[in-house]
């Protein structure tokens, strides 16, 4: 059994709620344990009644009922005793004796039915002593939207709200403010610290400001002339006007390649090398054929050259280089260190590797109309010393 301590209810076990005030029984009810019951008495014996044949020999007067017995007298009778009534009648020698008869077909009194076990004994409601009470935890309530905090208020941890700092208590739920934590001053507060209102009384103390103060004038004067000798710059100066755009243009193509990289194919109008072997031409590495390639005569061009034209100034963001003979990739040399030189008279060195498959290097060479890639040193092969070069693609970002 579980006894409410709000209203003082017994409800049975199993029940989350209390039957007459819904108090949640986990925080608001104590468990009782019955104490098992009192066996009951045994029902005293009951006497013999008599049969039919004794009921009619008593009524008749052939047997004569038992004796009984008169209480013993009281002091006050033993001391005045009463004297013997009279004699009805000279022949009457005692007096009459009434024997009581019952009534022919009368059922004998019926004795009280025992209680049984199971039947569980009535009993009054006792007091139950109240358990300790728990600690239960505070409620968190959210912070009032809109809400604002001044520097030094205090934050109380159980419902968020803020408390000026002479509090010890919140003023919302009534938390204990000692582990509260304040409201630090932001940093530009502490720099330009905000007006603090005229008390009621000092409103003849104020000052008229004549305009602002010359420390501000001179601030104001020095940003302004940064920024028009910054903006003159960029306009009069085509140097500093490309090294800003180059820049620009750098970092949002770097912040393109590295989220969302969508590449389109640049394709070059005209392919010249600085040198030839037999029937392997420059311009097989732009026809998009893997079967063909380019091959140089390093023994007469120890540096060969392989010049790429567009036929208008395009963006190149990306090259992608196969090196090798083809089908015979080992049996002609195959470029290492490659050195590009652009339209716009820009650089970019590149070291690639003795791989037939192709090979991706980002690039950031902007408004070019021609690409020369110069071989600068080679990976070796035991047959020929010629290099050869299988492909050459340019990709631009969309």
């Amino acid at each position: 059994m579980i006894v409410c301590k709000k209203c003082g209810n017994q409800n049975p076990d199993g029940e989350t709620f209390c039957t007459s005030c819904r108090a949640f029984l986990e925080w608001a009810g104590e468990k009782v344990v019955e104490a098992p019951p009192e066996p009951l008495p045994l029902p005293p014996t009951p006497e013999p009644q008599p049969d039919f044949v004794d009921r009619v020999k008593q009524a008749v007067g052939l047997d004569k009922p038992k004796a009984v017995e008169s209480p013993p007298p009281t002091p006050a009778a033993a001391a005045n005793p009463l004297p013997p009534a009279p004699p009805s009648s000279p022949f009457a020698t005692s007096p009459p004796v009434v024997v009581p008869v019952p009534q022919m077909g009368a059922a004998p009194m019926a004795a009280v039915a025992p209680r049984t076990p199971d039947a569980p004994a009535a009993r009054l409601p006792q007091a139950v002593a109240p358990a300790p009470e728990r600690p239960r935890q505070a409620p968190k309530i959210d912070t009032a939207t809109g809400q604002r905090f001044k520097p030094g208020d205090l934050i109380c941890g159980q419902c968020g709200a803020g408390n000026s700092p002479e509090r010890h208590f919140c003023q919302r739920c009534g938390a204990n403010l000692s582990q509260a934590v304040f409201v630090k001053t932001p940093w530009y507060r502490k720099l330009f610290p905000a007006r603090q209102p005229v008390a009621a009384g000092d409103r003849s103390a104020i000052k008229v400001s004549a305009g602002p103060s010359r420390a501000g004038t001179v601030f104001r004067f020095i940003a302004l002339g940064l920024v028009a000798v910054v903006v003159l710059a960029y306009l009069a100066v085509p140097s500093v006007k490309t090294k800003v755009n180059n820049s620009v243009s750098s970092a949002y193509t770097a912040a393109r390649r590295h989220f969302s990289p969508v590449y389109d194919p640049v394709r070059p109008t005209s392919a010249t090398g600085s040198s030839a072997v037999g029937t392997h031409p420059a311009r097989l590495t732009i026809d998009l054929l893997k079967p063909t390639y380019w091959a140089a005569n390093t023994a007469t061009d120890k540096q060969p050259v392989l010049k790429l034209v567009f036929s208008s100034p395009v963006d190149l963001d990306r090259i992608l280089v196969t090196s090798g003979a083809a089908q015979d990739f080992a049996t002609l040399a195959r470029p290492k260190d490659v050195h590009l030189l652009f339209s716009d008279k820009s650089t970019a060195d590149l070291t690639l590797k003795d791989d037939p498959n192709p090979q991706a290097y980002d690039l950031a060479a902007k408004q070019v109309t021609y690409v020369e890639i110069h071989i600068v040193t080679t990976y070796a092969s035991a047959q020929s010393s010629d290099v050869a070069v299988n492909e050459v693609e340019f990709f631009k970002l969309e």
